[in-house]
């Protein structure tokens, strides 16, 4: 769970709602990216790849929904704490409506 990503971060605010099995979980999410996004204080309970459905609403009100994601990171130590995930197979609808987003908020 040592990877990293490689496209540019957006720090952000907003809520992220984890789907994993039968069980529904809200995060906050911190750096957004093309690839990714933080959750902070997600755990992690085993060092297997960890996979769910991420969903979450951009604060220009684009909602992306059902999201395949894993953690591919876990910081325990230092602030803030939580997980990595990266995004697979990404929708080019979702993934165009993110890279819209995050031009607009650089610019």
């Amino acid at each position: 769970m040592l990877e990293r990503r490689n496209s540019t971060r957006l720090d952000l605010s907003t809520k992220v709602r984890e789907t994993n099995g039968d069980y529904v979980f809200s995060f906050d999410a911190r750096n957004l990216s093309e690839d990714g996004v933080f959750l902070i204080n997600k755990i992690c309970f085993n060092s297997q790849d960890h996979y769910s459905r991420l969903s979450l609403t951009l604060p220009n009100g684009v909602q992306l929904r059902n999201l395949t994601a894993r953690i591919v990171r876990e910081n325990r130590k230092g602030e803030p704490k939580g997980c990595a995930y990266e995004f697979l197979n990404l929708p080019e609808d979702a993934r165009m409506e993110l890279k819209r987003f995050l031009i607009a908020k650089a610019s």
